[in-house]
């Protein structure tokens, strides 16, 4: 069927309308002119653009084979039919779709590029970089490409070819800001700090108004140990970015978790100097009852109200003495692309403690505070995020082995049960729960010590391999070991209360806060909400 389209002073206007993005209006326009001209491949092509312009990917989709059944060999048909079925989630479409324009149109280097896009969402990056490549060898100049070719070699894990990558980019497109952020996310994470402030500062100097810059810049002062100009860079990221909870949890938590050496009489030090006064009242080496937590709670959160400060914090976790590096992000890595279980994992177990109630998580979280341990272990108090996997209410101690796992647990065992629960009792765990899923013998520790694991060959010499090519970072700080209540712990409680009050904890009724909704938490907390059983709370209180 050959096409016939309308003369080029009909089809222009419509263009006009397309490239101003008055989609509604060149969709109509090219609907009313089809009536004339059926078997127009270039309107069924605009029409198709304009539906994906508008969202309605089905109706585009619907519209590009129409004009490829008009002509088969419309190299551009499929091009755009892979940009909406991308749209629409369907990545194994959209790249079928951009394979079929590359065997019409050979050069073109945009098929290349999206379906290097396509295929990079698809997390197979390997494929995504020879795409880029392709698209690379036809059109040389082509920025974007370098940049998402950058992304992917990130990905893939080859820092260095993908700091390359960018500067490709900044070469053809020297105002190409957010190309200077991810070449600094890149140099940050090997421990090249000057490098990374200098591209935050270069991407500044496009955008000046780039909050992420600021925040970027504000973390890697922080890990230089330049605390107070790390304060500062965040600050300007909330003044550019109102609503940045990542920057605000940054700077309260920085804030709240070092001592700075000079007095400062910033708000925030000040909030967390009078919280940090307030005492637990009462004997905590008895039962800690619900009237102490009530108390202490009512009186941090008096204290948070009487400043007037409007504080944003993480829901999830509070940890305390959290002087042992675990380097969980490098394992994660390591174990995300090579599927691999890193050296250091084998030996990693948690003593782990699930609480029925969020008055219960609190009151663990005061005795881990308290604990006093010979290794001075990583201790994690937490409302659990992924409830599909295990409880809502979670405290945590690392431990770098079996043995210490046991000895923790069994003393552990006799002060929860003492203080907090007579039917609360710890269990040696694995140290991490995102290795069961893909070894499922990587999972429970049974009488007769850990259980054997499946694991490739090589994983030293892939192990070798990945720190060769990404050094760690050593500049890191870690948080000190501080005890007793600070305003980021009370902030995170808070959340906290919360988040239980959301799952119909009723012991959350005890506290003074009203809940704000994490409605997609919830949703997943309440499918588990039956395996529950909620103690019965205290007539009195």
């Amino acid at each position: 069927m050959k096409s016939q389209d309308p003369p080029i002073e009909i089809l222009q206007p419509i263009f006009n309308l397309f490239t101003n993005g008055n989609f509604q209006q060149a969709l109509a326009n090219s609907r009313k002119m089809l009536e004339k001209f059926p078997n127009s491949v270039i309107l069924c092509n605009i029409s198709g653009a304009s539906n994906t312009g508008l969202m309605q990917f089905d109706d585009a989709i619907d519209n590009y084979k129409k004009a490829l059944k008009i002509k088969p060999d419309y190299a551009e048909a499929y091009y755009n039919m892979g940009i909406a079925l991308k749209k629409k989630g369907d990545l194994e479409g959209a790249i079928v779709s951009y394979k079929h324009a590359l065997e019409i149109k050979p050069d073109y280097a945009e098929a290349y590029y999206n379906m290097g896009n396509a295929l990079k969402d698809k997390d197979n990056f390997e494929a995504a970089i020879i795409s880029y490549k392709n698209a690379l060898e036809i059109k040389s100049d082509y920025a974007e490409a370098y940049y998402n070719m950058g992304i992917a070699l990130k990905k893939n894990g080859d820092l260095e070819a993908a700091i390359d990558s960018y500067k490709n980019a900044l070469k053809i497109k020297p105002n190409h800001a957010e190309a200077y952020i991810n070449m600094g996310n890149i140099q940050k994470d090997k421990g090249d700090l000057e490098a990374a402030i200098d591209s935050y500062k270069n991407a500044l100097k496009i955008k000046p108004g780039h909050a992420e810059a600021y925040y970027n810049i504000g973390d890697v002062l922080r890990d230089k140990g330049d605390l107070e100009a790390a304060i500062d860079s965040y600050k300007k990221a909330i003044e550019i970015k109102s609503d940045y909870s990542e920057a605000k949890e940054s700077l309260v938590s920085l804030m709240t978790s070092y001592r700075t050496q000079k007095e400062n009489s910033n708000l925030i030090i000040k909030v967390n100097e009078e919280i940090r006064k307030i005492e637990i009242e009462g004997d905590l080496s008895r039962v800690i009852s619900d009237e102490q937590v009530v108390n202490l709670l009512s009186r941090a959160e008096d204290c948070i109200s009487s400043f007037g400060l409007e504080l944003e914090t993480k829901l999830s976790q509070v940890f305390r003495r959290n002087s042992v590096n675990l380097d969980c992000e490098r394992h994660m890595s390591i174990f995300d692309k090579h599927d691999i279980i890193p050296e250091f994992c084998f030996g990693c177990y948690k003593v782990q403690v699930e609480p029925r109630t969020i008055i219960d998580l609190i009151k663990l979280f005061i005795v881990f505070d308290q604990l006093e341990l010979n290794e001075n272990n990583t201790r994690k108090c937490m409302v659990e995020l992924r409830p599909e996997i295990s409880g809502f209410y979670k405290g945590l101690i690392y431990c770098s082995g079996l043995k210490q796992a046991n000895q923790i647990a069994k003393h552990l065992d006799t002060i929860i049960k003492g203080r907090i629960d007579k039917e609360l009792s710890s269990k040696v765990k694995r140290g991490c729960s995102e290795y069961p899923i893909s070894f499922p013998d990587y999972k429970e520790i049974n009488n007769s010590g850990p259980q054997l694991m499946k694991y490739k060959k090589n994983w030293k010499a892939i192990e070798e391999n990945y720190d060769n090519r990404n050094p760690i970072n050593t500049y890191k700080n870690r948080r000190s070991s501080l005890s007793g209540l600070n305003l980021n712990d009370a902030l995170v409680i808070q959340k906290w209360i919360d988040y239980a009050k959301g799952i119909s904890d009723p012991s959350a009724d005890l506290l003074k806060q009203s809940p704000i909704y994490y409605q997609d938490i919830y949703d997943k907390a309440k499918v588990r909400l039956n395996s529950f059983n909620f103690r019965k709370i205290l007539d009195n209180i």
